[in-house]
């Protein structure tokens, strides 16, 4: 039983190194906790990446509808344009069927009503017609477009040198 006894003591060093450990840890925790800090100051700093996503965000949303008023407002242009077109081609049409005075549409149409058709106005709207479907014709019928007429003009004058 020696071994026993012997055993006894060493657990009694053991226990009582252990014991001081503690106590050693414990009081170095205490002064640790107790000891002022020094806390470093956070400060709010903005990020550059969330202003430029705003930035880019208002800048397509304005681009966006500045194409869409582009739009409407240059189809408005093109049906100006092609109203005129059309004006001028008729005003065109009534000088080369043999009127001399453009009237409005609804002056036209009041004319026509108030005269009493007869067989020389029945002539005389069919001869207008032959006239415009003549006119219709060369229009249509043209060799080189508008743009280049004076240049084919040109052409016609060397050949003929």
């Amino acid at each position: 039983m020696n071994w026993e006894h012997d055993l006894a003591g060493e657990d009694q060093e053991l226990k009582q190194a252990l014991r001081h450990f503690k106590t050693s840890m414990d009081t170095w925790s205490d002064a640790a906790m107790s000891r002022p800090r020094m806390v470093a100051k956070t400060s709010v700093r903005h990020s550059w990446r969330r202003v430029a996503s705003w930035a880019m965000g208002c800048l397509l949303a304005a681009g966006s509808l500045a194409v869409g008023v582009h739009a409407i407002y240059h189809g408005q242009q093109m049906a100006k344009l092609s109203a005129q077109k059309t004006a001028q081609q008729a005003a065109v049409e009534q000088v080369a069927s043999g009127q001399e005075t453009a009237l409005p549409a609804s002056a036209q149409a009041a004319e026509t009503a108030s005269v009493p058709e007869t067989k020389a106005v029945k002539g005389n709207a069919s001869a207008q017609d032959k006239d415009l479907l003549a006119s219709v014709d060369r229009a249509l019928s043209r060799t080189v477009p508008e743009a280049m007429e004076p240049l084919a003009q040109l052409m016609d004058d060397n050949e003929a040198q």
